[in-house]
């Protein structure tokens, strides 16, 4: 199983498990995994191989899409991850300039980065990479000269969120005890992979 079939088996496990999260998961918790359109982070994630399978030979045009495609990607597990830990989100909210707290689904996509850099992850490490895949993102913007980077750029970015969304899945909460059933479509993962 290559990087990219890890991802969307991932993806898809993580959103099947949590948007059947109701009696495991904190009831605001829940609520807010109920409104998501889980089903979309999962196919976000397969449009992805449009993009793969172009690599290097990428338009301009389709490169903008590329980067909105991941950018939405990535805006999407971080949101996934806060609504799960909610109620630590409520212990310590993200405030604004007014020092009033911002409602998760308020948060804008650089409030996000910046929080998850700063309060969840505690380091640097991903903050230069979301900065760019989000100002990337913004590129769609036709009437704004933004820097898209070129598809090699593109690619290793890709090769970032593999990273990116494997330190948030070791993150979740260990559910596996609770769960009393998988959903359809739920693959298990081998011990040994």
């Amino acid at each position: 199983m290559d990087n990219y079939e890890k991802l969307v088996r991932d993806t898809s496990n993580t959103c099947l498990i949590w948007k059947c999260s109701r009696g495991f998961a904190p009831d605001k918790a829940a609520d807010l995994l109920d409104e998501a359109q889980l089903k979309w982070i999962k196919e976000l994630t397969c449009t992805l191989k449009i993009w793969l399978d172009k690599g290097v030979f990428m338009t301009d045009g389709e490169l903008i899409l590329a980067r909105a495609n991941l950018g939405s990607i990535v805006e999407s597990w971080i949101r996934l991850f806060l609504s799960i830990y909610v109620e630590d989100y409520d212990n310590n909210p993200y405030l604004n300039n007014k020092g009033k707290k911002v409602p998760l689904k308020d948060m804008r996509f650089v409030d996000l980065q910046n929080y998850f850099c700063d309060v969840v992850y505690g380091s640097d490490k991903y903050k230069s990479w979301l900065e760019s895949v989000r100002k990337k993102r913004n590129a769609i913007n036709s009437f704004k000269d933004t820097d898209i980077g070129t598809p090699a750029d593109f690619l290793d970015d890709i090769e970032q969120l593999y990273s990116f969304a494997d330190t948030i899945v070791n993150r979740l909460p260990p559910i596996e005890d609770y769960v009393e059933y998988y959903p359809e479509g739920y693959e298990h993962v081998s011990f040994w992979e």
